[in-house]
């Protein structure tokens, strides 16, 4: 079989046949999309008050202290605070809102990919009944919700703001009240057709968000991407960064493969539990290794690369991204990071962990070959992942312009 670097090829020809093969019938086994997926809309919001879903999943947001003083959830609450209590809801400026709530209501740390299929399939339902969506998760895994539903929710045309708080409603000083506010005023803004975060007065896009802080009210950050809003006294928005309107009908993809494993590479690790997970695994799809730097490893340590052709051999996709919380991959730049591409090393360029994570069990459910996976993770699909350009370019040859095509909305 071809190396994967040359399956792969470079990033613009694998952006011009993407669109092709993952549409392909014969390399997907999504099924095509349901009949709601093309209906047209039953309303046409030309003035007055936008309509949005509100779905809440869990998280701090709306718990309570127990019998012990624990936060814990609690049925109910949340859903009264809003359609009870929360005066400026009803406000003519906002917009209407319906709640759903689910039950039982989820720890985020107890998230799997059924859940974000749940989620996905209300949004799917409700899809043409409202302008916009927000979700309400706790904060532990979100940014990985918001990527697995960017991938998800193809063609989106409609607003998907993932909020919550770091401290519950409950308590008299909080960031509940203005981080679901400043939410619904997003969600209602149909210039973010996009899966968002919104927190701590800034909208960031789904994908390209992590968890920075556990303390903090800034709990979030996007380290390679600049917020597509800031809010202050006013709303300062960014639309020259949103994602392009889709131009074919809205669908959902409901097959994702999360038998994935992220190793974070330490100095003098042991290799024998990379081969121990590598052989002992039977249903293991990919390894995501975090290097150091721009993908550098020890160069004395062979046993990595074997390992990695021992998982090649296998059928297990081998993706390299970077221990550090800005900037990215570019293998070539070193050796080391040469001699894994030849090993079959894809890169995950400046992917967040949560996004190329996700973005990988979205491929793998929809049935692409491991060449083929390995030639569309390096292209943008939701705007998940910059060009190698912008970390590449000479400073003598100039930065250049990213080359639109690699956006390709799959």
């Amino acid at each position: 079989a071809p190396p994967l670097a040359a399956a792969a090829g470079t990033a613009l020809s694998a952006a011009a046949g993407m669109s092709a093969a993952l549409d392909s019938a014969s390399m997907t086994a999504a099924p095509p999309p349901p009949p709601l997926a093309v209906r047209p809309q039953p309303r046409v919001w030309t003035g007055g008050r936008k309509r949005i879903r509100v779905i809440y999943t869990g998280g701090t947001m709306g718990m309570k202290p127990d019998s012990e003083g624990s936060l814990a959830p609690a049925p109910g609450f949340l859903t009264s605070k809003m359609t009870d209590d929360m005066e400026e809801l009803r406000n003519a400026p906002m917009p209407e809102f319906s709640v759903k709530e689910y039950s039982p209501l989820l720890d985020s740390a107890d998230f799997n990919k059924d859940d974000w299929i749940k989620i996905a399939e209300d949004i799917e339902a409700d899809y043409f009944d409202y302008d916009g969506f927000v979700v309400i998760t706790g904060t532990d895994t979100m940014a990985y919700a918001a990527s697995a539903l960017s991938f998800m929710l193809e063609n989106l045309a409609k607003p998907v703001i993932f909020t919550g708080s770091q401290i519950s409603f409950h308590e008299v000083y909080n960031d509940a009240r203005r981080n679901l506010i400043l939410s619904m005023i997003f969600a209602s803004r149909e210039e973010f057709g996009e899966v968002c975060i919104y927190f701590n007065e800034t909208l960031l896009r789904g994908n390209r968000s992590t968890k920075i802080n556990s303390f903090r009210l800034d709990a979030f950050g996007s380290p390679n991407h600049p917020a597509l809003a800031e809010v202050g006294v006013n709303i300062s928005p960014r639309y020259d960064l949103t994602l392009e309107p889709p131009r074919s009908a809205f669908r959902v993809h409901k097959t994702l493969d999360t038998n994935i494993v992220v190793i974070k590479l330490c100095p003098g690790y042991d290799d024998s539990a990379l081969f121990d997970i590598i052989s002992n695994s039977q249903k293991l799809r990919a390894i995501v290794f975090e290097l150091y730097g721009t993908g550098n490893a020890p160069a004395r340590k062979t046993a990595l690369l074997e390992a990695i052709r021992t998982a090649r051999d296998r059928g297990i996709l081998a993706v390299a991204l970077t221990q550090c919380l800005s900037g990215g991959i570019v293998l070539g730049k070193y050796a080391v990071g040469a001699a894994l591409v030849d090993a079959g090393v894809v890169s995950g360029g400046d992917m967040t962990c949560e996004a190329c994570t996700t973005k990988l069990a979205y491929l793998f459910g929809r049935g692409l070959s491991l060449d083929e996976i390995a030639a569309a993770l390096p292209v943008s699909l939701r705007g998940e992942i910059s060009d190698e350009a912008h970390y590449t370019a000479s400073v003598f040859s100039g930065t250049g312009r990213p080359n639109s095509s690699l956006n390709a909305r799959l």
